[in-house]
């Protein structure tokens, strides 16, 4: 997000979009995943920075429904450095 907001304010970009899962989604990805809340506390730190002509913005997106009746996706090695 601070990426985003340094190449808006430089005028190098004119939007940009963050896309992040919902804090109940959250629970179904990886630990490498954020989530809205863990943004929410630096949109008052955003907030007053100058953007005249420009857009950027969050996007929370969330699942429609869970079910433990679904197999599990199996893990695999595929992607993997072999060693």
């Amino acid at each position: 997000m601070n990426k985003m907001l340094m190449l808006l304010s430089s005028e190098l970009v004119a939007a940009g979009t963050l896309v992040v899962p919902s804090r109940e989604l959250y629970k179904y990805l990886t630990d490498r995943v954020g989530n809205v809340q863990e943004l929410e506390p630096y949109f008052q730190l955003w907030k007053p920075i100058p953007c005249e002509n420009g857009l950027l913005e969050i996007v929370v997106i969330e699942h429609d429904s869970a079910s433990y009746d679904v197999p599990k996706i199996p893990k695999l090695t595929s992607g993997r450095a072999s060693g």
